[in-house]
C-alpha cells in the first residue's frame, strides 16, 4: 500500500479513496463483507448507512508464537469499526483478542508465564510475533483499500 493513500493517526488509520462519496464507500464496504465472510449478517454488529459500520472477524490459526522450541498457533477475534466521509474511510480496531485453543491469551504487555509481546518495562520480547501481527493487519487493510478503490478485478 502506498503511503500517500494512508494516514496513521493515533490508534486508527485513514484510507484516502479519491472520487467516492461516503455513501459509495459504505456500500462498497458492505459488498466487501458480503463477499468475504461466510455469514455477513452475523458479523455486522452495527451500521448507519453512509456513516458507520462495525463488524467482527474471527481468524483461526492467525499466527504462530514461539514458545521455547515449539510454535503455538493462536487465533484472533477482533472488531473493526469503519467511519465514512467523502473520499476517506477511518479504519479502527476497537477490540482485539488473541488466544490459543487452550484459552491462553497473547497480551501486548505482561510478564510471568503468560504470552506477551512486550514486557512490563516496554521492552520488545517477541519481535517475530509483533511483525506477524503487523503484516496480517497491513495485508487486510490493503485488501480492503484495493476493494474500495475498485482494484479488485476478477478475471473469470
Amino acid at each position: 500500500m502506498d503511503a500517500e493513500n494512508v494516514e496513521v493517526r493515533k490508534n486508527y488509520i485513514v484510507l484516502n479513496i479519491a472520487n467516492k462519496t461516503s455513501k459509495q464507500l459504505y456500500d462498497e464496504s458492505i459488498k466487501f463483507i458480503n463477499k468475504n465472510y461466510k455469514n455477513p449478517d452475523e458479523v455486522i454488529k452495527g451500521k448507519t448507512e453512509g456513516e458507520y459500520l462495525k463488524f467482527v472477524t474471527y481468524a483461526p490459526h492467525f499466527i504462530n508464537v514461539k514458545n521455547g522450541l515449539a510454535k503455538v498457533p493462536f487465533n484472533v477475534e477482533y472488531t473493526t469499526e469503519l467511519s465514512f466521509k467523502d473520499g476517506r474511510v477511518k479504519y479502527e480496531i476497537i477490540d482485539l483478542r488473541i488466544f490459543n485453543d487452550s484459552n491462553y491469551t497473547l497480551n501486548i504487555t505482561g510478564g510471568g508465564i503468560s504470552f506477551f509481546i512486550f514486557n512490563k518495562k516496554g521492552e520488545l520480547k517477541k519481535e517475530e510475533t509483533k511483525i506477524d501481527i503487523e503484516n496480517y493487519f497491513n495485508k487486510n487493510i490493503s485488501i480492503l483499500s484495493d476493494f474500495l478503490k475498485g482494484e479488485n478485478s476478477e478475471n473469470w
